[in-house]
């Protein structure tokens, strides 16, 4: 086997990070569930500022 300098190094072309279906769906996934924790927060927030909480 040989070894690779440095300049040859730089003309392997490939092999980078390609985006697939799956990757973009586990992304959405953290971006929803995200959005929901900050929906149920939010609402949280505002309940306790209103003062309108249940009663138990």
């Amino acid at each position: 086997m040989e070894n690779l300098d440095k300049e040859n190094m730089k003309m392997i072309i490939g092999g980078g990070v390609s985006i697939t279906g799956s990757l973009i769906s586990a992304v959405t996934d953290l971006i929803k569930t995200i959005y929901g924790i900050g929906q149920a927060l939010g609402g949280a927030i505002r309940r306790i500022q209103s003062n309108n909480l249940c009663k138990f």
